[in-house]
């Protein structure tokens, strides 16, 4: 499939999620925060920003994120739209699970002492599951494993945070 095509397909599959989460009505921001892991090949150290806008339907969410990276040579950019189920409780644990469309931008400086680089945008997908549990009244912590596929990262290990 030509990288043309895939980007049709997810522009199309993003703009039908926006639509169907805004025709939803219980979609708006419930909560945000700061979002911080790690990648293997690339390896790299990852940090972000993640919102809940609310569920589009009982128990899944829509949650975007925005991270940045840096290591192996490589800097690259994200632009991520994860849908996740949320199971019920157990405990004070909340496990979910759910797919992300990963758009990424990826920078490569050839040389140390060169400043020349090279950039590309690949896009994939990653199988997403964590759990979240309180901090307190109003914070929650979450944890989570992504597995790419296409061409970003093979996996994703975050901590992150909501207020």
């Amino acid at each position: 499939m030509t990288r043309n095509a895939c980007f049709r397909i997810a522009m199309t599959v993003l703009a039908c999620a926006a639509f169907s989460a805004a025709a939803a009505g219980d979609v708006g921001l419930e909560s945000w925060g700061p979002r911080v892991g790690a990648t293997d090949d690339p390896d790299q150290i990852v940090a972000g920003v993640h919102f809940d806008m609310g569920e589009i339907a009982p128990h899944i969410r829509w949650q975007p994120n925005f991270e940045i990276g840096f290591g192996d040579d490589w800097k690259s950019l994200s632009g991520n739209v994860l849908f996740a189920y949320y199971f019920g409780r157990q405990g004070r644990f909340q496990p979910y699970a759910g797919g992300q469309l990963a758009i990424v931008y990826f920078d490569h400086d050839e040389d140390a002492f060169d400043d020349r680089s090279d950039g590309n945008t690949e896009f994939g997908f990653d199988a997403v599951g964590g759990f979240e549990f309180p901090l307190g009244s109003a914070t929650r912590m979450l944890f989570e494993l992504q597995l790419g596929f296409g061409d970003i990262h093979d996996a994703k290990i975050v901590a992150g945070w909501k207020f």
